[in-house]
């Protein structure tokens, strides 16, 4: 998991709601014996602070703020103040229109269970703030096993959802393990970790119809079903959602449908994400179909795989024509991009040293995507592309730092810095070590094997 520096939360507090004069601090346990008890006493803009420790029973389960903006902080912080539910209720339930200036600080939600969104339920345009706050072993029937916002757009800064579960039997409304966004939801997510939640569509986050704004947020070894939709991230119809400087690991298993992301009739934008090691059948890192634009800018792609024989870093179907600029994909298997369907646009990245697979695999044979400005290099079944829209690449090593050790970096000698081939950087990274040699002669690794084979 990330390690961010926090904030303490009795700070934090001090700062969430200003311009308020003379609000009132109320104290549980000592003035009020419980969470929901001192929620009742506040007026908007008082502060409701809890001492450490762990609170069961009806009255520390289910808070309702009901419609008042007031601040639930936590003395001493998620690690040492449990919000404990006893698998007998949800955590919160948001749904008098509450705004941001409505807190949630520094409290550990576990073991909530609810038919929907079983640690916090946003919804009729309720839109709290949660900042430091960890949703763990929480399990709901239908979507958003911590977390779900509908028709709502909270804040959710420096947070943790693990281990939470959706699972309805049937699947057909399993989505969503740590977090759903549903009916126009655009909540604003950052500097928070998803790991290890599970669903049956979209292991950490699932998105219907909304825009999730998420930056700075790790997932890690998030998951879903066999046969299953977006280990990390399941879109569906969610125009104007967007990761930056997110990070994608180890998510996936290898009978799903896009490892780190699913994005379907989507328009998203991806940018400065880093994507290692995940799995699925189709689409290890991204899996995209629909005509709705997708621009992945400035990421990185390094030993996904595609168990079948789909793309390990990027499948493209159904007319999914997505714009992928300066991205470093490097070790991915089976193939590094594959188009069924669907023609993208790859300009200025680095597509080499997949283990078993191909640069650009066109499957059905008419898709035309436009490669140019790219450096492709020493793939195991061969550097040629398909489609015949390619131009001005180099099939030359990038020479990058230590690819099998997971650095991308340049060497001080690469031909895609800056100046070097051209005048923009090839790829998602920049010089990170010495020289390392000189870029060798254009030719494969299938070129060479097959050198051999004819002898």
């Amino acid at each position: 998991m990330l390690q961010r520096p926090r904030m303490p939360a009795i700070v934090l507090a001090s700062l969430l709601i200003p311009g308020i004069v003379a609000a009132a601090t109320i104290l549980v346990p000592s003035e009020q014996p419980t969470i929901q008890q001192g929620i009742d006493a506040a007026n908007p803009g008082d502060t409701v602070l809890v001492a450490a420790g762990t609170y069961t029973g009806s009255l520390n389960r289910d808070l309702d703020f009901g419609g008042t903006n007031l601040s639930l902080i936590s003395e001493s912080g998620q690690g040492y103040t449990f919000i404990a539910c006893g698998y007998l209720g949800r955590g919160f339930f948001f749904h008098s229109g509450e705004d941001t200036s409505s807190v949630v600080c520094g409290f550990t939600i576990t073991a909530a269970v609810a038919d929907t969104s079983a640690g916090a339920y946003c919804v009729n345009g309720s839109s709290p703030r949660f900042e430091e706050c960890t949703f763990t072993d929480n399990t709901a029937q239908n979507r958003g096993g911590g977390l779900c916002c509908d028709a709502s757009s909270p804040i959710v800064r420096y947070c943790e959802f693990s281990l939470n579960v959706v699972n309805e039997p049937t699947r057909r409304s399993a989505y969503g393990g740590g977090m759903s966004c549903l009916s126009g939801s655009s909540p604003l997510i950052a500097d928070t970790d998803f790991i290890e939640n599970l669903a049956y569509g979209g292991g950490g986050i699932y998105s219907n119809n909304s825009s999730p704004q998420l930056v700075r947020c790790e997932f890690a070894g998030n998951l879903v079903e066999d046969y299953g939709v977006g280990g990390g991230v399941m879109l569906n119809n969610s125009d104007g959602a967007s990761f930056t400087d997110c990070t994608f690991l180890e998510n996936g298993v290898a009978t799903c449908v896009g490892g780190a992301i699913r994005a379907d009739y989507s328009a998203i934008t991806v940018t400065d994400c880093v994507f290692v090691d995940n799995i699925s059948g189709s689409g290890g890192g991204m899996r995209i179909s629909g005509a709705n634009p997708v621009t992945v800018t400035g990421c990185t792609f390094i030993g996904n795989t595609g168990s079948w024989s789909a793309a390990g870093a990027i499948a493209c179907y159904s007319d999914a024509n997505s714009t992928i600029t300066n991205c470093t994909i490097v070790g991915n298997g089976r193939h590094q991009v594959w188009c069924r369907g669907a023609s993208p646009t790859l300009e200025y990245c680095i597509l080499a040293f997949s283990p078993n697979g191909l640069a650009v695999y066109c499957d059905k044979g008419t898709e035309t995507p436009s490669v140019s400005h790219c450096f492709i290099f020493g793939n195991a079944e061969g550097d040629s592309l398909c489609g015949g829209n390619y131009h001005d690449n180099e099939y030359v090593n990038p020479l990058l730092c230590d690819w099998e050790m997971d650095d991308v970096t340049l060497c001080a000698d690469s031909p895609c810095l800056p100046g070097a081939t051209w005048p923009s950087l090839v790829g998602s990274e920049e010089e990170g070590c010495p020289a390392c040699g000189t870029a060798v002669e254009a030719m494969s690794w299938g070129v060479i094997k097959a050198m051999y084979l004819t002898r």
